[in-house]
């Protein structure tokens, strides 16, 4: 759904409690960042907001609510390198890419940074004296909105001024868990086993508990916030209700899910099997997994019909469709003479590297992007051909995600950003 305008009345609220969130918050940000909390509201007149799913073409981890990593703009092919920019500052989340295709991301030092879709430096805000552990979102009014590891809820402008800055009362240590834009402007949050729902100004509108610990990425779901346990559990969430369990996926799946349809959840569980929930039901099945594979980096991407797409620490991609048929099998690092006796771990010539990768990304067309843990990076047609762009596009790749048409960003863990184009 494309992003709308509506008008609504908002209540007023003791001035007491908002000067006290005011100077809360700005306790927990320098006096010199340049930086303007939520605007005050004239509560005689309407007031515009913006609602409807994120514009961009990554304005979220996994590019969608759903997760499915799916693209709406084509993957280039062949694929090469048209620029490089090195950060002042490491990279441990996936870049947020917006609808002009310039990219939006958070350092392991405090601070945000925007690169034009040209590679330049747009700007760079400081955060406060905290990182954010979790990757950003950008939310319907293209408000870019994450939780820093103090437990500080900050809203940045498109242009990079400080929208608002909200302590949220949660263990900002535990905030890992990747937010979710609501369609209606809002954020949902997590930290641990505290689940916090934001409106679009950062007020806090919604707080529920959860049985264990939250994991992965929240997603929009059929019927409120999926959110997925470090036990397996798959809750949903819809306040004022709280949160109520659909079913278990029978292990870990740390890196999050995707919704491939209105009832199905896909996870990689416990870094070995491909499982499928289904959430009317709370019934699961493995789709793939086994020696064959060797071990699998999930969260898997979503293509057209529901065939789900992963890597394999077997050098392999693989896509399986709703029955569980093999739909697509291509060798991304080297042939392969046949299954291998360890699960996975060698390849034809030797060794293949064994570390998780980033997830791969899918477009319309069945392109597939992808970056190895190795380093080797590049883009598979739906066909099976195989454009390689770089061997070792850099040490240790954190993402990769669309940033236009053609165009592919892959962020690394010593800040450099690389751009491929077609």
């Amino acid at each position: 759904m494309s992003a709308a305008r509506a008008t609504e009345r908002r209540p007023r609220r003791p001035r007491r409690l908002a000067r006290a969130g005011l100077a809360a918050a700005a306790a927990l940000l320098p006096a010199a960042a340049p930086f303007a909390f939520a605007d005050a509201v004239d509560t005689s007149r309407p007031h515009t907001i913006v609602v409807g799913a994120p514009r961009g073409f990554a304005p979220s981890e996994r590019l969608d609510a759903r997760r499915t990593g799916r693209s709406a703009a084509r993957l280039p092919f062949p694929a090469r390198e048209v620029w490089r920019k090195q950060l002042r500052g490491g990279i441990d989340a996936a870049p947020l890419a917006d609808a002009e295709g310039d990219l939006v991301l958070t350092l392991t030092v405090p601070e945000v940074v925007k690169l034009g879709a040209d590679g330049r430096e747009r700007w760079r805000v400081r955060i406060g004296d905290s990182a954010p552990l979790a990757p950003a979102a950008i939310t319907s009014d293209g408000t870019i909105a994450l939780i820093t590891s103090s437990g500080l809820a900050v809203g940045l402008t498109p242009a990079g001024g400080v929208r608002f800055a909200v302590p949220l009362g949660l263990r900002g240590r535990d905030a890992d868990v990747t937010p979710l834009a609501l369609d209606d402007g809002g954020l949902v949050a997590a930290a641990g086993r505290s689940l916090v729902e934001l409106a679009a100004d950062g007020g806090v509108r919604a707080r529920a508990e959860l049985p264990d610990r939250a994991t992965g990425a929240l997603l929009a779901g059929p019927d409120g916030t999926l959110v997925t346990t470090e036990s397996g559990a798959v809750l949903t969430w819809r306040p004022p209700s709280a949160p109520r369990r659909l079913g278990s996926l029978g292990g870990l799946p740390r890196r999050g899910a995707a919704l491939a349809d209105a009832r199905t959840l896909l996870a990689v569980v416990d870094g070995r099997r491909l499982v499928a929930l289904d959430l009317p039901t709370g019934t699961t099945g493995v789709r793939a997994g086994g020696a064959a594979f060797g071990a699998l980096d999930g969260p898997p991407a979503v293509g057209a019909r529901g065939v789900a797409v992963v890597l394999s620490t077997a050098g392999l991609l693989v896509g399986v469709d709703p029955s569980g048929n093999e739909a697509l099998r291509v060798a991304i690092d080297r042939p392969l003479a046949a299954p291998p006796a360890d699960g996975g771990l060698s390849g034809f010539f030797g060794p293949v590297d064994a570390k998780p990768s980033p997830p791969v990304v899918i477009d319309r067309a069945g392109r597939v992007g992808f970056v190895r843990a190795s380093g080797r990076a590049g883009v598979v047609e739906a066909d099976g051909n195989v454009s390689i762009a770089a061997e070792r596009v850099c040490a240790a790749p954190v993402a990769v995600v669309p940033a236009g048409e053609e165009r592919m960003a892959i962020a690394c863990r010593d800040g450099t950003v690389v751009m491929l184009a077609r």
